[in-house]
C-alpha cells in the first residue's frame, strides 16, 4: 500500500488559477510526513529565481534543476520545524507519469534538491526516518484539471515510482502549537582558514553543530515533565482543554571529569549568548517522541538559517586583512506570519536585520512562497535585538552600540584578530518572556 496525502481543498484553487495563467510551472510541495504512510500538504508555491521572476519555460524540460533546488533550500529557511519541502508539483497539458522524457526530469528535479540539502544537513531539509528517503511528484492537468500523485523512491538506484493517494479536504487535521525559548551562553575556539584568514561561516556553523549535539542528548519537558515518547498528542490532549503546553528544553552540562580537561590557546572565540524564540506545529496523531524531534530541529535550523542569511549579508572589503580593526555586523531576528491568516493556525518565519522594518519582509515572502500578506500580519515583537554588555566588549566606545527609535539596541558580531578574543552575540533577546 503506497503513501496517502491529504491537502488543503484551498490549495486546489490555487493550482486552478496556475494552470489557466501559465499552462506549465514546476512548483513545491510543503508538508508533514508521517512514518505511517499518511501524510499533510499545507502549502505549495510555483519556483521564483532569486530576483523573484518565474521561469519563462514553455516545457517543463526547460526548467533549470538548480533553480529549483536552490529555491527549496532558501524556502526550507522559513518553515517550523516538522514541515520539509515533500517534493514538487509540475502543471503540464500532458501527464508526466505517462513521458518518460518529462517523468526523468522531474526525478533528477528531486535528486537535485536532495543533494542540496545533504551539502546543508544543519537545514534539516531530508527527513528519511519520516518519508524513508521517498519524495512525491504531484500532476495536475491544466488541460483537463485531472490530478494524480507518486513517491520517487530517491534511495533505490532506478527511482523507482510508488503508487500515492491524493485527496483534497477541507481543514485536514487540528494543528497543536508547542512554543518554547532555547537558551544557549557558549564559548568556541574561532579558527581560521589555510590563507591565515577567519572563516566566519565555518566557525558559526562549527558551532551550530555543537550545539545540535548538545541538543540531541538534551530533553523535553511538556508541563513541567517529560512525555512518553509512544503517547499520542490526541491522549494529552484530552486533559488539556484549551490550555497551551508549556514546554522546555534542557541540555546536559558539560562533564565535571577534571582528568579530561587541558588548557589550550587560542587567537580567539565565538560566543553564542541569547535566547532563540521556537514555535512548531503537530497534529493529534503524532507522537510525543516525533515533537520532541520537531522542537530540536526547528532550534536548530533557525540557528543555521540565521548563520547563512548572516554570512550572505556580508561584504568583503580591503580591510578584512587587517588583524587589529573591530568589525561589526548585525544579525537577523526571527519573525512569524500565517500562511493563511484568520483560517489556519500555522506560522512560518522570516529574519531580518535591526535597520529592516516589517515591510522588508513582504516581498521576500511573496517572491519564496508566492504569499501576499500586510505588513499588520506579520509579528516582530517576540524577539528583539539584545544589547551588547559592558563585560562582552573589548572597548565600549570602539563597539558604539546604537539604539533605533524602538530603543532597541544592535546585536553585533565583533571580530577581534591575533591576541583579541571575537565575540559573537548570535541571538536576540525576548521583548517578553512568555514561559514564566
Amino acid at each position: 500500500m503506497g503513501r496517502s496525502v491529504i491537502c488543503e481543498a484551498y490549495l486546489e484553487e490555487y493550482l486552478k488559477s496556475i494552470s489557466k495563467k501559465q499552462g506549465t510551472c514546476v512548483g513545491l510541495l510543503i508538508g508533514q510526513p508521517s512514518n505511517n504512510g499518511k501524510d499533510f500538504v499545507i502549502h505549495l508555491n510555483k519556483i521564483k529565481d532569486d530576483s523573484g521572476v518565474e521561469p519563462e519555460a514553455q516545457n517543463i524540460l526547460d526548467i533549470d534543476n538548480q533553480q529549483v533546488s536552490q529555491h527549496a533550500l532558501i524556502e526550507t529557511r522559513l518553515l517550523p520545524g516538522g514541515f520539509y519541502v515533500m517534493g514538487i508539483f509540475v502543471i503540464n497539458p500532458k501527464n508526466v507519469f505517462e513521458d518518460q522524457n518529462l517523468l526523468r526530469k522531474v526525478k533528477t528535479m528531486l535528486v537535485d534538491i536532495r543533494h542540496t540539502f545533504n551539502s546543508n544537513l544543519l537545514l534539516q531539509g531530508n527527513c528519511d526516518e519520516l518519508d524513508a528517503g521517498e519524495k512525491l511528484v504531484f500532476f495536475y492537468s491544466s488541460s483537463s484539471n485531472v490530478f494524480g500523485c507518486k513517491s520517487v523512491a530517491l534511495k533505490s538506484d532506478n527511482l523507482s515510482l510508488k503508487p500515492c493517494e491524493w485527496k483534497f479536504q477541507d481543514r485536514a487535521t487540528s494543528w497543536q502549537m508547542m512554543n518554547t525559548f532555547f537558551e544557549t551562553d557558549e564559548t568556541f575556539a574561532l579558527k581560521k582558514k589555510s590563507d591565515d584568514q577567519y572563516d566566519t561561516e565555518g566557525n558559526l556553523t562549527e558551532c551550530v553543530e555543537v550545539l545540535k549535539q548538545q541538543l540531541d542528548k538534551g530533553v523535553v519537558f511538556f508541563d513541567g515533565g517529560p512525555k512518553d515518547g509512544n503517547q499520542l498528542v490526541e491522549a494529552a490532549l484530552q486533559d488539556k482543554k484549551n490550555d497551551p503546553f508549556l514546554v522546555h528544553v534542557y541540555t546536559p552540562l558539560a562533564s565535571n571529569d577534571i582528568s579530561t580537561r587541558k588548557i589550550e590557546t587560542f587567537n580567539g572565540t565565538l560566543k553564542f549568548d541569547g535566547i532563540i524564540s521556537s514555535k512548531v506545529f503537530v497534529h493529534p496523531k503524532n507522537t510525543f517522541s516525533e515533537v520532541e524531534s520537531f522542537i530540536r530541529a526547528d532550534i536548530v535550523r533557525s540557528l543555521m538559517s540565521r548563520v547563512q542569511i548572516h554570512c550572505d549579508s556580508l561584504v568583503q572589503s580591503a580591510d578584512d586583512s587587517v588583524q587589529d580593526t573591530v568589525m561589526l555586523n548585525e544579525l537577523p531576528r526571527r519573525i512569524y506570519f500565517p500562511i493563511q491568516p484568520k483560517s489556519n493556525p500555522i506560522l512560518f518565519s522570516e529574519y531580518l536585520f535591526l535597520e529592516e522594518a516589517k515591510e522588508t519582509a513582504i516581498p521576500q515572502i511573496r517572491d519564496t512562497l508566492d504569499l501576499v500578506l500586510m505588513p499588520k500580519e506579520l509579528n516582530a515583537t517576540v524577539e528583539v535585538v539584545a544589547e551588547v554588555k559592558e563585560d562582552d566588549r573589548h572597548d565600549a566606545k570602539e563597539c558604539e552600540t546604537s539604539t533605533s527609535d524602538r530603543g532597541e539596541a544592535k546585536l553585533n558580531l565583533t571580530l577581534v584578530g591575533v591576541l583579541l578574543s571575537v565575540v559573537v552575540l548570535l541571538i536576540a533577546v525576548l521583548v517578553f518572556f512568555l514561559m514564566k
